[in-house]
């Protein structure tokens, strides 16, 4: 949980700024591009990737360094919506744990 806004704007730009990294942005946008158009390999490659990029900041503000700490720190940031720098940086994060386009239905 975080104690003030500005603690919470501070994780969530520490956090953009890991995927922001070139090293980090390079292997997110190669596992993305590997498992575009399929869930089950996005989710297989990427959601760990992600979870690992993530899990280096998040052990700062006090969560734990795996999938569900990577949740549960979306979920606080999600409690300062209201912010505008955080509500844009929020889904920016979130990005990169869904796939840019899942396949429609036939």
């Amino acid at each position: 949980p975080f104690p003030t806004l500005e603690v919470a704007r501070e994780a969530a730009r520490d956090a953009y700024a890991a995927f922001e990294e070139p090293n980090n942005k390079m292997k997110m946008e190669e596992l993305q591009r590997e498992s575009q158009g399929d869930i089950a390999k996005f989710f297989q490659l990427c959601i760990p990737m992600a979870s690992d990029i993530l899990g280096t900041v998040i052990v700062k503000y006090g969560f734990q360094q795996s999938q569900n700490g990577c949740v549960e720190f979306t979920q606080e940031l999600g409690k300062f919506v209201a912010d505008p720098e955080i509500c844009e940086l929020e889904k920016e994060i979130k990005s990169h744990f869904m796939p840019s386009q899942l396949p429609l239905p036939a």
